[in-house]
């Protein structure tokens, strides 16, 4: 486990988080373990840290583990669900690489340990800068902060995560060829970022909905391009 550098624990009970943040930092000892009993620092914690390992409860008030773990997937390494039910969905196997039921015992938990010191962490994306005009200058933004580019002939719109909306003029075609692999072009006006993808609405016309719930349109020839089918 000597690559591990840090681990995040979501619980919305304060005693889990405790006792499993205790257990932790026993059973990997130098590793920072942080807890947390809310799901939007939590999120935060992990766009910033990119921890190399996560526990997540799997049912919360006003969050779910498989929500939150959708959300973090891109900037965090394996994802452990913790839960008092035995029962799974088939996304919640696909996304997750081991799970603990409630209450968590030091053999179970050596055991998960044990499993996924063998893994390599999930692949988490290079933070890149793109540059942006702004005031009369340049300012550089990261990827992550960048939801979607909408191409208007020779212009981009460029809407960013904090709601703010960039028209630079530059055609969406100059800009998908400095972007990284995070971003796919689901229409021919429209690129988005992978891991905004908070949805997508099947049908004749497919629609994406994105982290900030905007809802934009997408060609069902690029998606089968892309792989992505219902």
């Amino acid at each position: 486990m000597r690559r591990l550098e840090k681990i995040g624990v979501l619980d919305d009970e304060r005693i889990a988080v405790d006792g499993l943040v205790s257990q932790l930092k026993k059973l990997v000892p130098g590793v920072e373990v942080q807890g947390f009993m809310y799901a939007q620092p939590f999120v935060e914690w992990c766009k910033e840290s990119q921890p190399g390992l996560v526990f997540l409860d799997m049912e919360m008030p006003g969050a779910l583990g498989l929500d939150v773990a959708h959300q973090i997937k891109a900037f965090v390494g394996n994802i452990v669900f913790v839960t008092a039910h035995s029962h799974y969905s088939l996304d919640a196997f696909e996304t997750a690489v081991d799970y603990i039921l409630k209450p968590v015992i030091k053999t179970r938990l050596q055991q998960c340990l044990n499993k996924i010191s063998d893994l390599d962490p999930v692949p988490i994306f290079e933070e890149l800068n793109v540059k942006l005009p702004f005031k009369g200058s340049y300012q550089l933004v990261k990827e992550s902060a960048i939801v979607m580019l909408s191409g208007q002939r020779n212009y981009t719109n460029v809407i960013l995560e904090n709601g703010e909306t960039r028209l630079v003029a530059r055609t969406l075609k100059s800009f998908s060829e400095g972007l990284s692999d995070r971003f796919l072009r689901v229409h021919k006006s429209i690129i988005v970022r992978s891991d905004a993808v908070k949805d997508i609405q099947w049908g004749a016309r497919p629609k994406i909905v994105l982290i900030n719930n905007e809802v934009v349109d997408a060609s069902k020839a690029r998606l089968d391009e892309l792989g992505i089918t219902p």
